[in-house]
């Protein structure tokens, strides 16, 4: 019992983490109209520049607060620029353009990061308190415990945005009508930076909080594949199910590793795209995305 509550509770710490990512993802999605294909790499940029910032553990640069905010900046330039540059002119344009774009983008980053930074793993300055915590006979990773903290103090401000705040309800509105949104004075081009910039913010708050257990190395651009498979798994289209996806993959991943993998070996690799297919051949718009109706 005590093996399942640890298993679960990992789990949680890891999939909430996960989903918030992955809400970047579907903002992007809902938003803009483009299936970001790149953004796992927004995680990596975002990660290295607070490798630039604050440095590693045995040569910290900034101290973290300065470290956090130069990094946030950085985030909310870089998805203004992306937007600008790239995708502005792709507004309104079909699906299958800015899906090959982002293609580009991908090859492009993992290029200019190579060239700066180098293919080595590099060491993030301790952003958490490291070690493991006790309570009662489970025994969790600190830096699991403050992951989960931040992910969730940041879910909290996104909802209140969306929920409370005029530009919030603006970008639902467009969500759910962009016609009706646009006729109503809704600007499509803000709209859309404003997608990119909240995209940028998720991919790097996930990129710190990984690379703060992992450490920095281009293969946080594979990011995408997790981030892909909890928004399959959860819907497109759903931010509740970006949540919902992180967690049934990270506990169903943790207990089919533990419990199955000395029946199936290799279980615990193939888990994530198993279940995915399960909830697609059963769901197709994923466990809380929306069934698109066309009236002829």
């Amino acid at each position: 019992m005590t093996t399942l509550l640890q298993l679960t509770l990992s789990g949680i710490l890891v999939g909430c983490v996960f989903g918030l990512i992955a809400m970047g993802f579907v903002i992007t999605y809902r938003s803009a109209h483009v299936f970001n294909m790149a953004y796992g790499q927004f995680a990596m940029v975002g990660a290295y520049m607070a490798w630039t910032f604050l440095g590693s553990p045995d040569s910290p640069r900034f101290p973290l607060w300065l470290g956090i905010i130069m990094t946030v900046l950085f985030a909310i330039a870089f998805g203004l620029f992306v937007e600008r540059a790239f995708f502005r002119r792709m507004i309104g344009r079909p699906l299958f353009v800015p899906f090959m774009l982002t293609l580009g983008l991908l090859a492009v980053i993992n290029s200019i990061v190579l060239l700066v930074w180098g293919p080595a793993p590099l060491a993030l300055a301790q952003t958490f308190p490291k070690g493991p915590v006790g309570v009662g006979e489970i025994t969790l990773p600190q830096e699991y415990l403050w992951s989960f903290g931040v992910a969730m103090a940041a879910l909290i401000a996104f909802v209140f945005f969306f929920r409370n705040t005029r530009l919030g309800l603006a970008i639902r509105a467009a969500y759910d009508n962009q016609v009706a949104a646009r006729c109503l004075g809704v600007s499509a081009r803000l709209n859309s930076q404003i997608a990119w910039v909240i995209s940028s913010l998720l991919a790097t708050i996930g990129g710190i909080l990984i690379a703060s257990v992992q450490g920095v190395s281009p293969l946080l651009g594979e990011l995408a594949i997790s981030v892909l498979a909890v928004t399959m798994l959860g819907g497109l289209d759903s931010l509740v199910g970006c949540i919902a996806g992180g967690l049934v993959l990270a506990i169903g991943g943790n207990l089919a590793s533990y419990y199955l993998n000395t029946y199936i070996q290799g279980i615990s690799e193939v888990f994530g795209v198993l279940l995915i297919l399960l909830v697609l051949l059963i769901r197709p718009a994923g466990l809380f995305g929306s069934k698109s109706i066309d009236r002829v």
